[in-house]
């Protein structure tokens, strides 16, 4: 066909399959707050809004809790904080439920928390650090935050209720794959001329962003010092080598508080509620969703050879590079011959791949010997 026939050169651009795989944000806060007084342009209701600095406080409202969670955020570090504001309301119920939102599956509008499943979709960014400061504490609120977390694949940071001893460790007891703190904070508030007392996790989501910032997420953000804070609001006793401190006895059941420590006030606790590890969860998440993000591109293709090989050496390369800057021990990846082999002419490929993590120093064990052998040389 004279459509098909050329005398001369021509030039195909094929796919550069060796692309490296970039990896995503691990630190944007999503924060979900009452403000009835707060600038409705700059924070509508039920929507993510995107704020990276505290030049919005002064939209934020005096009513609710948005105001004071971003400043305490902001008074640990910079961050990436999607908002999502919520009516209050008279009705404690009713303001359960608009903190937790919905999914109208009709219209595809999203409310409450569950609105930064769309902050993706609408602002290019992905929450990672999960609050709701001053509702958290509810039973009602917690499942949800659970959940949510779940789905973005991000790490709910709930407030116990500070209710006593036995009753926080059954609230941590009763959840799974979330950054559970209590004991709150005690801040000066320059605005009120006052100290006052203050639900801990946006503190603690300031916190980690910092550390992250300074050390990278795959660091433990425990046993690094809080800034801009006077204490706990609840008194938690720590003493080094003590099993029975409060603080340790929290910890010991995967709760995580605030403890004072050569004069200043730290972060104290590494574990999820199952007993995970809080940077092993983070690089989780962010390590899969980055190889899947750069992947996307390589659904319905050929299944060749060449394929397979391509997906091999980009995963490959990530790892190569997580190791090389400490996030990981090691990692591998391969293609399980005989599971592909099973699922050939269905469309899927199956590739897996490991990670070692690097163990967290949470018990540093000394041992001292005493040795009488040492004085024999007086009598040398």
């Amino acid at each position: 066909m004279a459509g098909d026939y050329l005398h001369g050169v021509e030039h195909f651009w094929l796919d550069n399959n060796d692309k490296p795989i970039e990896i995503l944000a691990a630190s944007t806060i999503g924060l979900v707050a009452t403000a009835d007084d707060a600038d409705a342009a700059t924070f509508p209701l039920d929507t993510p809004t995107l704020v990276n600095s505290d030049k919005l406080l002064a939209k934020a409202g005096e009513q609710g809790t948005l105001k004071w969670a971003l400043k305490d955020i902001y008074a640990q570090t910079g961050a990436v904080v999607v908002v999502v504001r919520v009516a209050s309301d008279a009705d404690d119920a009713q303001e359960m439920a608009n903190v937790i939102g919905s999914v109208d599956d009709e219209t595809g509008k999203y409310t409450g928390m569950q609105a930064m499943l769309a902050a993706e979709t609408l602002l290019g960014v992905r929450p990672r650090l999960i609050l709701a400061p001053d509702y958290s504490q509810r039973d009602e609120v917690r499942p949800a935050m659970e959940t949510l977390g779940k789905k973005l694949r991000a790490i709910p940071i709930i407030d116990g209720s500070e209710s006593g001893y036995s009753a926080v460790i059954n609230e941590a007891q009763a959840l799974d794959e979330v950054f559970f703190v209590n004991g709150g904070v005690k801040v000066f508030d320059a605005d009120l001329a006052e100290s006052v007392g203050r639900w801990m996790s946006p503190t603690i989501a300031g916190h980690i962003v910092r550390v992250d910032n300074e050390e990278g997420y795959w660091n433990s953000p425990s046993s690094r010092k809080i800034y801009n804070i006077q204490g706990s609001r609840e008194v938690i006793d720590h003493a080094i080598g003590s099993t029975t401190s409060k603080a340790n006895l929290y910890n010991s059941n995967n709760v995580s508080v605030i403890a004072g420590m050569q004069g200043g006030q730290y972060l104290y606790g590494n574990r999820l509620c199952n007993g995970t590890m809080l940077p092993h969860q983070r690089i989780r998440y962010i390590v899969g969703d980055s190889i899947m993000v750069a992947h996307q591109e390589m659904v319905d293709r050929n299944i060749t050879k060449a394929y397979v090989d391509g997906v091999i050496k980009r995963v490959n390369k990530l790892l190569r590079r997580l190791k090389l800057r400490g996030v990981i021990r090691d990692g591998e990846v391969w293609v399980d011959k005989e599971l592909n082999e099973a699922s050939t002419g269905t469309g899927q490929v199956y590739v897996d791949y490991s990670l070692g993590f690097y163990d967290i120093a949470e018990r540093l064990t000394f041992r001292q010997h005493v040795m009488t052998e040492f004085n024999e040389s007086i009598f040398a």
